[in-house]
């Protein structure tokens, strides 16, 4: 039930998948009519005998370093490793070592886990944490690293050129939506003047968008909405980096990168202050 006004009238694109629906009605508890395209797939991977096979080797060998990239990826860590019985052992294992988080979701589910954060990146990005390892000295150092993007960001070759050894912890992959229409109608509302906003929650996100959009032939025209009738809005400025490689030049993202400081960056982007109280401050955050 539409609870606000301050959207109505407006259409707002979600590229997400997971978590979607909250998006979803935090943007129509405001008026706004969503459309959504999904432009990509989370792939769990906690199943792999690859993340079974990190685990028991940090067990066995405790890293110096833990880097945690993402409060998603951790928690499934941890859960699989509870069906293992193993969960008590890796906590055990990760304690002995310094504990880093990229951001404010991957330290939060550490504390819940009961580990101690000793340094969280400032901006939530894995070049903040690249570089606070150099600053550390870990030439020598065994580190962990608890992977967002197995396919593989740039940020884990450089943690592999700076330490001693890194082990990759692979706990679930982005991948390309099953069914790509959704997301190419999205595409063409986005284009043809159908679309106020769009938001993106993952670097992913926008990446696969415009893949998407090449086999459309729809790329340059994407590009152009975008930097003219569409609101680029994204959950951060990890997420906004991906978006200005794509040639979108004024994305915006909210301070703190949560869900809904984001639902309200977009309300306040299309000029609806009025019906910002509609977003509840920790909705979905």
């Amino acid at each position: 039930m539409t609870t606000g006004s301050g959207l109505a009238g407006r259409r707002v694109g979600i590229t997400a998948d997971r978590r979607w629906r909250a998006q979803a009605d935090l943007l129509e508890n405001l008026g706004a009519e969503v459309l959504h395209g999904p432009t990509l797939r989370t792939v769990d991977l906690t199943r792999d005998e690859g993340l079974q096979r990190a685990t028991r080797a940090l067990i066995a060998t405790p890293p110096d370093y833990l880097v945690a990239s993402t409060g998603m990826g951790m928690n499934m860590w941890l859960e699989a490793a509870e069906t293992w019985d193993l969960v008590e052992p890796l906590r055990a294992a990760l304690r002995r070592g310094t504990v880093v988080a990229r951001g404010a979701k991957a330290c939060s589910a550490l504390r819940r886990a009961g580990l101690d954060v000793a340094w969280q990146a400032p901006s939530e990005t894995m070049e903040e944490v690249v570089a606070f390892l150099a600053a550390e000295g870990v030439a020598s150092a065994r580190v962990a690293v608890q992977l967002f993007d197995p396919a593989g960001h740039p940020s884990t070759a450089a943690l592999a050129a700076l330490c001693g050894e890194l082990v990759e912890v692979p706990v679930y992959r982005w991948l390309m939506p099953l069914d790509v229409a959704p997301a190419a109608r999205l595409i063409e509302a986005a284009c043809n003047g159908g679309l106020d906003a769009v938001t993106f929650t993952s670097q992913p996100a926008v990446h696969h968008l415009f893949r998407i959009a090449e086999d459309l032939g729809r790329a340059e025209g994407l590009r152009a909405a975008c930097n003219s009738t569409v609101r680029p809005v994204c959950v951060g400025p990890v997420c906004a980096d991906a978006a200005l490689a794509e040639g979108i030049t004024n994305p915006t993202w909210p301070d703190p990168p949560r869900l809904a400081a984001m639902v309200r960056l977009v309300a306040s982007e299309l000029g609806a202050a009025g019906g910002l109280g509609g977003v509840p401050r920790d909705a979905g955050g």
